[in-house]
């Protein structure tokens, strides 16, 4: 998955959105009458509506990550739906009157030429010809860029020195091509000092709330019998989950699987905005559940 510096603009958030960005659910404690609260950030509670419209066609993705865990996705109707995640998962940018653990995603919005003007400019680095896999050195990190030209998405990875057994076929980067990967992530750090102020329809830091999730098991599938209850019998509902390992759930269905998991006494191994994890039972030693938000463009594995 997948970070930089962002010029701060002026950031306001209602406070209705802040509520929303908050899901607390009780864990019981074996022995107690006492519960502890846990709290998943960035998850949206129950009535929160989510950002609209909840799908868009996705023209930019770029996910430069030399210094943070950056992601910033631009979509045809001009939003750009971005964050700059810590190593662990947490939100950098937050808007005004919001908690850093209760973020996720933000959004802005450009113009219709605000968009044009963007995907022109990192066309005309020529980075986007084709798809590529490039050997950037080991002094540089990962890089995971797409940017839709015409009808086709053309996928750009910039990987630091990879390993001579990894089955994909990696060419080393020409002086041309790093600088353009340089480009972007200068562009990525400071939109403002590459787009003029006419590109942008609105520049407020507003929270973006997912309407969907992508769920996925690693390493293998759970052992559904050695899951207590309630958590096996709710998993084993997820039938496209159970089969093929991922599986785009709306929110509803993804905070009922939370749930589940706590009423059963699991504990998350991780609970950041980006990544919601636990470790299940699997035939194979460990299964590793991961739900993260997923966004417009999102909505199939």
């Amino acid at each position: 998955m997948s970070g930089l510096r962002f010029a701060r603009v002026a950031l306001s958030v209602a406070t209705t959105v802040v509520v929303a960005l908050a899901f607390a659910v009780a864990v019981a404690v074996a022995g107690s009458a006492s519960t502890k609260p846990t709290h998943f950030a960035g998850f949206p509670p129950v009535g929160v509506k989510a950002s609209t419209p909840t799908t868009g066609r996705l023209l930019i993705g770029l996910s430069p990550t030399t210094t943070t865990g950056s992601t910033w996705n631009v979509y045809s109707d001009g939003r750009v739906i971005w964050q700059k995640w810590t190593s662990s998962g947490d939100a950098t940018v937050v808007p005004d009157g919001a908690r850093r653990l209760d973020t996720g995603y933000v959004q802005q919005r450009l113009t219709p030429r605000g968009v044009q003007l963007l995907l022109s400019k990192i066309l005309a680095t020529g980075l986007f010809e084709q798809d590529l896999m490039l050997d950037v050195g080991s002094d540089h990190a990962w890089a995971n860029h797409r940017v839709r030209r015409g009808d086709r998405m053309v996928t750009v990875i910039g990987g630091p020195s990879p390993d001579p057994a990894d089955p994909r076929d990696f060419t080393k980067a020409t002086p041309a091509q790093m600088r353009a990967l340089a480009w972007i992530e200068k562009l990525v750090a400071n939109p403002a000092r590459w787009l003029p102020t006419r590109a942008w329809a609105n520049r407020q830091i507003r929270a973006f709330v997912p309407a969907r999730y992508w769920a996925g098991f690693d390493r293998s599938s759970p052992d559904i019998s050695k899951l207590p209850a309630p958590a096996g019998k709710v998993l084993v509902r997820y039938k496209p989950l159970m089969r093929d390992g991922c599986q785009v759930l709306t929110a509803g269905k993804a905070r009922a699987l939370l749930q589940a998991f706590v009423e059963a006494g699991l504990s998350p191994s991780e609970k950041h905005a980006f990544t919601i994890a636990f470790g299940l039972a699997s035939l194979h030693g460990l299964s590793d559940f991961h739900l993260s938000p997923a966004l417009p463009d999102n909505d199939r594995c």
